[in-house]
């Protein structure tokens, strides 16, 4: 668990507590078949003085603030408001820290005990489902100032979707390979788009290969990746050459894009690791902020396939 703060939701637990409970609230589920869940997604955690509390404070506060708090968990969250034990006293001796925490639960304790608002009606949040279909390239070309700084003007990056991803609230976008052309001519068939580089998107330390574990059965989970062949670039890490493109909606997509083709059963990266969960795919937006979707995969293929990461300095084996 994550903390960073005492603040109601300052740690992990209670933030993903609250966003799932929202989440499944909003697509039009039962607050009884939501509470049923996350008790059940999060029985692990029953018993942990520590974490058990963060639970029932965030699902009674979130079912409180939508005016469906349940009678049973306001119980839970107001046993432990006023039980002395683990985090709500922070095992710390600083005063002024146990006395902040004080107050938090006490305004918290206040509003579980006062009149809920009215039930408030799910929100609808538009979903959208990119349309490309598996084995479409499209081609970017390169035109910023960066691309001319490295010497990449006027070549190309070549996406190829090769699976699909979830973003949040639930918009499907494109999980895809990245390539990069000789030079400003794009390939017209399978074969000469073989020929082409991928892009490395980002690496996977070998000690970490098995991540994430199934802490509900974590050895026999470890058991069953161990049977995978992991196979280490020279520098001893795990290549990754996946990224999950972020196009939430059609007016994301940049309008100059160029359909290339659909190239089945086309050659994979050589010792790629695929992460064991979609959550640990590099996610890469069009835009965000000042870097652009062009930008940040010049630098992912100059650190990584031109090895200029400090990472590379020396071989692991």
């Amino acid at each position: 668990m994550g903390m960073w703060g005492f603040e109601l939701y300052q740690n992990d637990t209670s933030l993903d507590v609250k966003d799932e409970f929202e989440e499944l609230y909003n697509t039009g589920n039962t607050v009884q078949d939501i509470t049923d869940k996350l008790t059940e997604d999060y029985k692990s955690i029953m018993g942990d003085i520590d974490e058990e509390p963060l639970f029932w404070l965030a699902l009674a506060d979130t079912q409180w603030n939508l005016g469906v708090l349940m009678p049973w968990v306001k119980e839970k969250a107001l046993y432990w408001v006023e039980k002395d034990s683990g985090m709500f006293y922070c095992r710390s001796i600083d005063m002024s820290v146990k006395a902040k925490r004080r107050k938090i639960l006490d305004e918290l304790q206040a509003k579980l005990l006062s009149p809920q608002p009215p039930v408030k009606k799910p929100v609808k949040k538009r979903i959208y489902k990119c349309q490309w279909k598996l084995g479409d390239v499209f081609a970017y070309q390169l035109e910023s100032d960066l691309a001319k700084e490295r010497g990449l003007y006027g070549r190309y990056f070549l996406l190829q979707k090769v699976d699909e991803g979830v973003w949040h609230p639930g918009h499907i976008v494109p999980i895809v390979y990245v390539k990069i052309t000789n030079d400003n001519n794009l390939p017209s068939n399978a074969e000469e788009y073989n020929q082409l580089e991928y892009v490395q998107t980002w690496f996977t330390k070998y000690e970490d290969r098995f991540l994430p574990i199934d802490m509900r059965r974590p050895q026999e989970d470890i058991a069953e990746k161990s049977k995978i062949n992991y196979q280490v670039d020279e520098y001893g890490f795990l290549p990754q050459y996946r990224a999950k493109l972020l196009n939430t909606s059609k007016r994301v997509i940049p309008t100059n894009l160029i359909y290339v083709g659909n190239f089945a059963n086309t050659v994979h990266p050589q010792k790629e690791f695929v992460p064991h969960s979609k959550e640990n795919i590099v996610s890469v937006s069009w835009k965000q902020f000042d870097e652009t979707f062009e930008t940040k995969m010049i630098k992912r293929y100059c650190g990584h396939n031109l090895r200029e990461l400090s990472i590379y300095t020396n071989k692991n084996i």
